[in-house]
């Protein structure tokens, strides 16, 4: 049976602990704590990489377990409890790759209460790794009517090319027409490259876009260099926007990219005839990974910037893709949050044009290990003083230092922010799901105070 047919061993997980702590019954300050939530999916290292939620303030994760030897799905039904409709015990788990190790990175929501989400697996013959991108009715049961299956495997191989070459799926979108696309990266002509992938709303390949469904464009300077596609989002008008990295003159830069409708680059965009742009934001090696669109369409990136140290670093970008002068330094924010390295792999946009970036901070500059870390911004990239410690939080919330946040989401109502990720609450990493109180109004206790 060929892999876009098989259906995956689906997997239950017999016994879930969940341990939650820290109830949010009154509503939080900015950046405080609230609910607290972490479960095993399997007896090793598990990952949450992203959630989103739906109206009914239900929160569903996707992740990895067994040291990303599966994938996972989880549904929390209320602040610290799981839901037990959900698979056994709230959670599901996938071996789309049969024996061979899957997992799933990005997850969206669609109007229908269906899922897609997308990440890799290995290809049928196991010599390779390819885009996994799947569909799953609102019990988390897969959806048979995506590719006859519920999940595609999508390879980039070329015929003839031997070798264990990747391909990641590392962010997924949904079009208002139901089809489906996923960026990350390939690495078919041996470096990185940029990926991207529409499936019709059943899950074949579209053949509208790109070569056969499939875009792949080297963004970075260099034919050898690399360059890869962390966050994807459809604007308004339906041209997708693609975020990552790219190697630069010297050193890896933030990127951001925009695609027509049919895949080719858009060369309106950014000012320099290309439809690429690339950033640098300290001055050693930096690294975007999230993604967000302002209302008034302004793009915000987030990730990790290298100079001295290892900090969250965001850049804004105007509609058109030139940098927003008005935000920060030319455009361009730094922040240390810990002593050692400090990368945010997620963002949010908040009530009143905040921003909140999350991810991890190292506990020092020579131990080993990481808390939890989170930095709100003002609409001008300045921090917010409100939030947490000065506009910053840190800290370890389960009994081992390491741990992270790999994602965000807020509910329908905007009132409440989650945060997905991993902790160690015994000897390995469990799912991580905590609540953050959000930056939610222009001026605390009704007056703005200068300190």
């Amino acid at each position: 049976m060929s892999a876009s047919t098989r259906h995956p061993r689906l997997k239950f997980v017999t016994a879930i602990a969940f341990c939650a702590a820290s109830s949010s019954a009154a509503a939080l300050a900015p950046g405080q704590i609230g609910s607290l939530l972490t479960f095993p999916v399997s007896n090793t290292s598990d990952n949450a990489y992203a959630a989103v939620m739906d109206p009914s303030g239900a929160l569903v994760i996707a992740g990895s377990g067994n040291s990303g030897g599966y994938s996972a799905l989880a549904r929390m039904a209320t602040p610290g409890s799981a839901d037990l409709t959900f698979g056994i015990g709230g959670v599901y788990t996938y071996n789309f790759s049969t024996t061979l190790p899957d997992f799933l990175r990005a997850i969206v929501r669609m109007n229908d209460g269906r899922y897609v989400a997308c990440g890799e697996m290995f290809s049928a013959n196991g010599t390779a790794r390819d885009f996994l991108v799947a569909r799953f009715n609102a019990d988390g049961t897969l959806d048979g009517s995506f590719n006859f299956s519920g999940f595609a495997d999508t390879p980039f191989l070329m015929s003839g090319v031997a070798g264990m070459l990747i391909d990641t799926c590392n962010a997924v979108a949904v079009q208002s027409d139901g089809k489906v696309v996923a960026a990350g990266f390939t690495q078919q002509f041996g470096p990185e490259r940029v990926a991207v992938v529409r499936y019709a709303a059943d899950g074949s390949l579209d053949g509208t876009f790109g070569m056969g469904g499939k875009v792949v464009i080297d963004a970075s300077v260099g034919p050898t260099s690399d360059s890869t596609a962390q966050a994807l989002l459809i604007q308004p008008g339906g041209k997708l926007l693609v975020a990552g990295y790219a190697q630069g003159t010297s050193n890896s830069e933030f990127m951001v990219l925009r695609l027509d409708k049919d895949g080719t680059l858009d060369t309106t965009f950014g000012g320099n005839n290309t439809g690429i742009v690339r950033t640098p934001v300290g001055t050693g090696s930096d690294y975007a990974y999230a993604m967000a669109l302002q209302p008034d369409g302004k793009i915000v990136l987030a990730g990790q910037a290298q100079s001295s140290s290892i900090d969250f670093g965001l850049v804004r970008y105007e509609a058109n893709g030139v940098p927003d002068k008005s935000f920060g330094n030319g455009g361009v924010v730094t922040t240390p949050v810990g002593p050692g390295e400090d990368i945010a792999y997620s963002l949010e946009l908040m009530p009143w044009g905040r921003l909140v970036a999350a991810g991890s901070a190292r506990i020092s500059t020579t131990a080993q290990g990481s808390d939890i870390a989170a930095v709100a911004y003002n609409a001008d990239g300045s921090l917010d003083r409100y939030f947490g410690d000065h506009g910053k939080l840190m800290a370890q919330v389960t009994l081992h230092p390491d741990e992270v946040i790999y994602g965000l989401t807020m509910d329908a109502s905007r009132t409440h922010l989650w945060a997905v990720g991993a902790g160690v609450p015994s000897t390995a990493r469990d799912f991580l799901v905590l609540e953050i109180g959000v930056p939610d109004t222009i001026f605390r206790d009704g007056f703005e105070v200068v300190m």
